[in-house]
């Protein structure tokens, strides 16, 4: 018998979901219905991300860092590689 996935620790999607809504409003998307929208996505699907109910597939986090221009390791909040 297969076994499930791991669940993430609910600290890391509540992280995640922070640092999501943060980015959309920093990059100018005033609600969740304008970026869903510009995503592709509907807005419950969306909204779901940013209460930290479910995370998105990996397809999905990338059109959200190509939309809000930022890096995966900028929106999952890691910080920058020190030089």
């Amino acid at each position: 018998m297969a076994q499930d996935s791991p669940v993430p620790p609910p600290e890391a999607r509540a992280r995640f979901a922070s640092q999501l809504r943060r980015l959309r409003v920093q990059k100018g998307f005033a609600t969740a219905r304008q970026f869903a929208l510009a995503l592709g996505i509907e807005e419950n699907r969306y909204t779901r991300y940013e209460r930290a109910e479910v995370e998105p597939s990996l397809t999905v986090l990338l059109k959200i860092c190509e939309t809000l221009r930022v890096s995966p390791n900028e929106l999952l909040g890691f910080d920058p590689p020190r030089s």
